[in-house]
């Protein structure tokens, strides 16, 4: 929950940061185009395999789940990252947490 409310600040602050700020971008798109995405959240009623990008509405194995954050704030949120392994990451050798 941290993370997200962190999220929600760095979602304003990358309208000034634009290295930061190309980070969140490929993070949406990757959420755009990601079957698990209901609205501006990440179903957590849908599944999906992380290698076969599979979709499913019930669980199976090797399926991962949808966590459903917000997603306009998550993805903004540096120490955030997919459930299924698609972003995150990117900030890991940063010093500050944002």
């Amino acid at each position: 929950m941290n993370n997200i409310i962190q999220g929600h600040f760095n979602e304003f602050k990358s309208l000034f940061v634009k290295d930061e700020n190309l980070v969140f971008l490929s993070r949406e798109r990757i959420c755009n185009n990601c079957p698990l995405k209901t609205g501006n959240s990440c179903n957590s009623s849908k599944y999906i395999h992380p290698l076969t990008k599979e979709f499913s509405n019930y669980r199976k194995q090797g399926f991962v789940r949808g966590c459903g954050c917000r997603l306009s704030a998550k993805q903004r949120a540096k120490g955030s990252s997919c459930p299924a392994g698609f972003w995150g990451g990117e900030f890991k050798n940063e010093s500050i947490k944002g």
